[in-house]
């Protein structure tokens, strides 16, 4: 029995950990390339090296980390590559989920969030620059109300990247894209409220290639 409690406990242990690391990664508190010292990460979180390792060895799966032999566990890096994978599916993912938003009949959710989102009401580049950073909420839901359970699930399997991407990029946006974002996601909204599957996938491909042109050049801006 004492046995089974601490196997249980050591399982309880390398979830937290791993919660608390893929949240600092997510939220870049933990930046891309970051050496990771094994050491360090259990006298501050106050744990034996197996959960740590064990949460490491999970957020390498979840490609969050990288582990390099004979050198430590790294922060994975926000390449335009990993970027642009990561656009790839969610154009997938949220063009079928748009497309099936259109086809529900109550549309009160989205006239709920059309009216009500901050980044809609905020005119200011600072309110909406902040009010955006919660963008990714219009395009998770969107997915959930889909209805497809599938669907829902494998999104959240890259949300983290997602969430990650923006959070990273946020603060670099111009105040004229800051716009254009807002209003493009008014254009989703709309689509999906009028019923056009047709209109809701394009404004959700439209959406999701211009923001992947613009952190395009802001990583050839960086570069130069």
């Amino acid at each position: 029995m004492n046995g089974a409690i601490g196997i249980r406990e050591e399982i309880s242990k390398k979830l937290q950990v791993y919660k608390i690391l893929k949240e600092r990664i997510v939220q870049n508190e933990l930046k891309p390339q970051e050496y990771l010292n094994e050491q360090v990460l259990c006298d501050e979180l106050k744990v034996s090296k197996t959960p740590v390792r064990e949460a490491l060895q999970h957020l390498e799966r979840d490609r969050h980390v990288v582990i390099v032999p004979n050198k430590g566990c790294f922060v994975s890096n926000i390449s335009l590559d990993h970027i642009r994978e990561v656009f790839e599916i969610r154009e997938i993912f949220e063009c079928a989920a748009a497309r099936l938003a259109a086809t529900m009949k109550d549309k009160t959710e989205f006239e709920e969030i059309l009216a009500n989102h901050d980044s809609f009401k905020v005119v200011d580049d600072q309110g909406v620059r902040k009010s955006l950073l919660s963008g990714y909420q219009i395009h998770e839901r969107i997915v959930s109300a889909a209805g497809n359970s599938f669907l829902s699930e494998y999104y959240s399997s890259i949300l983290d990247h997602i969430v990650r991407i923006r959070i990273y990029f946020i603060s670099r946006f111009e105040s004229k894209r800051l716009h254009e974002t807002c209003e493009e996601h008014k254009e989703i909204l709309k689509a999906i409220i009028k019923g056009k599957p047709d209109e809701a996938e394009m404004a959700v491909r439209n959406h999701l290639r211009r923001s992947l042109v613009s952190i395009d050049q802001l990583m050839v801006g960086n570069r130069k």
